[in-house]
């Protein structure tokens, strides 16, 4: 094992089956803070190493519960902002996320998998709360129309690619 002052120096990820990196430390607490390493996420610091959810290794689950922190204190700070909400919703948790949504705050269901929230929070952190609910069939983005900013969850890597280019060219997500 790579590990360097108790931390790994690379980390890999299996989504689906496949597994993706190596990935530094900086790189996966920034997945971490970005909501695409959560606490199920499956890690090794092996390619063909012993996979663990990301909640059952240490430094980890110190970070995924330090952007947690961050997400909620952002989120008691921050004006109501305008949410746009889109999901495709494949794994029957759909009332989930609609109970999730009307717990921020006014919620409206404008088409099936779009909803525009009122809420005091961000992109970001409504992202992270949602995503613990999502499979890997479902999708999700959001925009805060108030801020400018976006967040999504479970995009191929190419449609993350693209969405980053379009989207102030990489600073948002």
């Amino acid at each position: 094992m790579s590990v360097d002052a108790g931390q790994a120096r690379t980390w890999f990820v299996k989504v689906d089956g496949r597994v993706y990196g190596p990935y530094t430390s900086p790189q996966m607490r920034g997945y971490v803070s970005e909501g695409r390493v959560a606490d199920y996420t499956l890690v090794s610091v092996e390619r063909d190493g012993t996979w663990k959810p990301a909640a059952d290794v240490e430094i980890l689950a110190s970070w995924i519960e330090d952007s947690r922190k961050v997400s909620q204190a952002a989120a008691e700070t921050e004006d109501p902002a305008n949410l746009l909400v889109i999901t495709e919703v494949n794994s029957g948790v759909g009332e989930a996320v609609a109970s999730v949504l009307r717990r921020y705050g006014d919620a409206v269901d404008i088409v099936p998998g779009v909803w525009l929230v009122r809420a005091r929070t961000t992109a970001s952190a409504l992202r992270n709360d949602l995503s613990h609910l999502l499979d890997r069939d479902d999708k999700l983005f959001v925009v805060d129309a108030s801020r400018d900013r976006s967040a999504w969850f479970n995009f191929a890597s190419d449609a993350d690619a693209k969405v980053r280019e379009l989207w102030r060219g990489g600073d948002a997500g």
